[in-house]
């Protein structure tokens, strides 16, 4: 292989393609389960934040559906990335696909938007219970349009600032020919430039940039603000409460700081990263669309979280568990030989009781 020829980054795209396959079965299933025993199986009753509770995981498996339909991939080339998608579910048109990964980063952001109200929720639940009206009848559509109508600014956002022109086909075109054999006119594509070719800012992309970063500094900062008070001065509050309510409260409060951890790993960083690395014109090109196709993996983990963490869940779970396995036994027809194993183990341990020392 010639050393001067670009290395191909073909081999990135399948492997993104695997892992959105891999994150939307994970998701599907998991946030599934979870639904399931919101609605069904957990005896006891969270209030409005069981519509959280649906909401979030439902939301989660629209994402992977989406996200499995397009596979959009990412590319980051020196002072610029490139959203793009070179699937055409449908037979859609290559503006419509483009309008389609717009609606795939409002969900994305709107996924953010839903875990901030979360923690809003949790806060107001230990310290100021009257609030928890907005999340009450008709007032839960509030939390619902802040989530959609912050996101799809998003959505808007990226759709209209990074909008493709002569420039930037003209500054990514040759890379992803040379890294995709793909015709950069031929493939739907969001992509920013942070500069001209004279060198100054193209503030119009930049607009983009800004939007989303303080779209992301605001929903972080909500976030952080609930954990870090509640964290401080959570236990005096729960004094007040029920032993049941304090456990509770210490499970949910559990599970939104992992909540923390790996929307902060698997959600933000990526993102900031792959949008604000551009301003410093770096010699670079990274197929970073495998940090994207990962955001599907999010939701299963989340749901795993939940399921894991709060007590309610896992019994849930066990239950569901011998159920299955009980509708397993009689469709297999094994209940008899359960019963021999019961009886040969209670021989067993009345055998061992009649042989024991005296």
């Amino acid at each position: 292989m010639d050393p001067t020829t670009p290395k191909s980054f073909t081999n990135w795209v399948t492997i993104s393609q695997l892992i959105a396959q891999i994150g939307f079965c994970s998701t599907t299933i998991f946030c599934g389960i979870l639904i399931l025993l919101t609605v069904f199986g957990v005896k006891r009753s969270f209030g409005s934040y069981k519509y959280l509770l649906v909401l979030f995981p439902a939301v989660g498996i629209v994402f992977a559906v989406v996200e499995v339909l397009l596979c959009p991939n990412v590319h980051s080339y020196n002072a610029s990335y490139l959203l793009y998608s070179i699937r055409r579910p449908f037979g859609m048109t290559i503006k419509s696909v483009t309008i389609f990964m717009a609606f795939y980063c409002t969900i994305y952001a709107s996924t953010i938007c839903m875990l901030s109200v979360q923690f809003v929720y949790r806060y107001w639940a230990v310290f100021d219970e009257t609030n928890l009206r907005y999340f009450e009848g008709w007032r839960f559509f509030i939390c619902i349009g802040y989530s959609t109508i912050v996101g799809a600014q998003w959505g808007v956002s990226v759709y209209n600032f990074n909008e493709a022109d002569d420039y930037t086909d003209e500054y990514q075109g040759s890379e992803m020919l040379s890294r995709y054999s793909l015709n950069i006119t031929e493939i739907s594509r969001l992509p920013l430039v942070f500069y001209a070719a004279d060198g100054s800012i193209r503030w119009f992309n930049i607009c983009s940039i800004v939007d989303m970063t303080v779209f992301m500094v605001v929903q972080y900062t909500i976030i952080i603000y609930c954990a870090v008070v509640m964290y401080q001065q959570m236990e005096e509050k729960l004094q007040i409460l029920s032993a049941s309510l304090r456990n509770l409260h210490r499970q949910f409060y559990k599970t939104l700081v992992v909540q923390i951890i790996t929307p902060s790993i698997c959600l933000f960083a990526p993102v900031a990263i792959i949008i604000n690395i551009p301003m410093f014109d770096l010699k670079i090109s990274v197929p970073t669309g495998a940090f994207v196709c990962g955001f599907t993996l999010y939701p299963a983990m989340d749901a795993i979280i939940v399921m894991y963490i709060v007590k309610d869940y896992r019994k849930a779970v066990r239950i569901m568990l011998k159920k299955l396995l009980d509708m397993l036994y009689r469709v297999l027809d094994l209940n008899d030989y359960r019963l021999n194993a019961s009886t040969t183990a209670t021989a067993g341990n009345e055998g061992g009781a009649n042989n024991a020392p005296v």
